[in-house]
């Protein structure tokens, strides 16, 4: 019998009786009547033929009654399992699961009998907020306490967690997956070729750089390099979707987008690093019409393979690679890195300002200057080496 039917068996017996009602007002005979033909017979029959009724009634209930319970079970099933558990099953909490969401996932995979249960007691447990998202290696066959408690366990988290930072690129995410999951940075790169495989649409850089979503994953302990990939490809395509990015316009979004992660620090201040290229490209304002080239020494350092730093050699900033913005006007061939929801969202909706240049001024804040003109710009620059000079001293 399954959890979800439930029997009952209502027995009803109605006993009605009735008898007859003498008359009123009948004047009493002088002498009595003679008595009728068959008189006793005619009196004790009713009685012997209700008798026999009843008796019927009786001998049937009674059976019926034996037969029922001889052959149905009217015990309602348990709704949980008697615990504690046999075996071993791996379930998945995702972000924004609810307690009738994982209850669900944990009836699915066996590990407790029905969800009413664990979601009175999620609702009760003041700490099952605290549930993190991820894998978690837990029995089948659980009560719901011991399942919630399982989940409460960060010891129960099954496969490999690694943090992605937002900017990295590749060949600073494989170290950090390969540290994490055991798979060698050499199947990383090779599963990384074929980047078309995973969905990824073909892009003028020919790579899936910047196609990564950056963040917090757990990686299945045998999962592969390729599905590792599709994993983080997967999270960048809903972000890209879920914004209503046209998939025509989702290479150059991302490279902006990675550019605007990678030349300042605070977030505040990506949405006017997108205007900056958008302008510079146009040649709003002063440029009169004229592109200008971008002149990021964030494109200088993805060439150079040095880490970023506050500026660039003479020589670096000559290099002919096409992703160098000091040579060659326009966007590079493709993202320099990963971009993160804050440089993602201001790539598509920047604010509306004219300026055409910026420099950060104080590199231990962060703080970071706008300009419109050059004569503004240079101001500013003056002061970020008059930072720097005291710095020194």
């Amino acid at each position: 019998m399954s959890e979800d039917e439930n029997y009952s068996f209502d027995e009803v017996a109605e006993h009605q009786t009735s008898g007859g009602t003498p008359h009123r007002g009948r004047r009493r005979a002088e002498t009595p009547p003679p008595p009728k033909r068959g008189g006793f017979l005619r009196g004790v029959l009713p009685v012997l033929l209700v008798l026999a009724v009843l008796g019927g009634l009786g001998v049937g209930g009674y059976e019926g009654y034996r037969w029922l319970t001889s052959n149905v079970t009217v015990e309602q099933e348990a709704p949980e399992f008697p615990g504690p558990g046999t075996g071993e099953v791996v379930v998945e909490v995702a972000p924004g699961d609810t307690g009738t969401d994982i209850a669900s996932t944990l009836v699915d995979k066996g590990v407790i009998k029905s969800s009413g249960p664990f979601i009175t007691q999620f609702s009760n447990t003041p700490d099952a907020g605290t549930i993190e998202p991820g894998v978690y290696r837990v029995k089948k066959e659980m009560t719901s306490g011991d399942a919630l408690d399982a989940l409460l366990d960060p010891s129960n988290l099954a496969g490999h967690r690694v943090i992605i930072p937002e900017g990295l690129n590749l060949s600073q995410i494989w170290p950090l997956l390969s540290e994490a999951s055991g798979i060698p940075v050499k199947d990383f790169e090779e599963a990384a070729k074929d980047y078309t495989a995973y969905g990824i649409p073909k892009n003028s850089a020919g790579t899936l750089e910047g196609y990564l979503w950056p963040g917090r994953y757990d990686i299945p302990e045998e999962a592969t390099a390729e599905e590792v990939i599709q994993m983080m490809w997967d999270s960048m395509e809903e972000q890209l979707t879920s914004r209503d990015i046209p998939e025509e316009s989702w290479h150059e979004t991302l490279t902006i987008a990675s550019l605007a992660e990678l030349e300042v620090r605070e977030p505040e201040d990506y949405g006017k690093v997108v205007r900056t290229i958008r302008n510079r490209l146009e040649g709003t304002g002063e440029a009169k019409g004229t592109p200008m080239p971008l002149q990021f020494d964030s494109t200088v350092h993805y060439v150079t393979g040095k880490a970023a730093s506050v500026g660039t050699t003479s020589k670096e900033r000559s290099n002919d690679s096409p992703y160098n913005t000091y040579v060659h006007t326009g966007l590079p061939p493709g993202p320099i890195g990963a971009p993160g929801a804050g440089s993602l969202d201001a790539a598509t909706d920047p604010p509306a300002g004219d300026w055409l240049y910026f420099v950060t001024v104080n590199t231990d804040t962060g703080e970071t200057k706008f300009a419109a003109t050059w004569a503004e710009h240079e101001a500013n620059v003056k002061e970020w080496q008059d930072w720097a000079d005291a710095k020194k001293g």
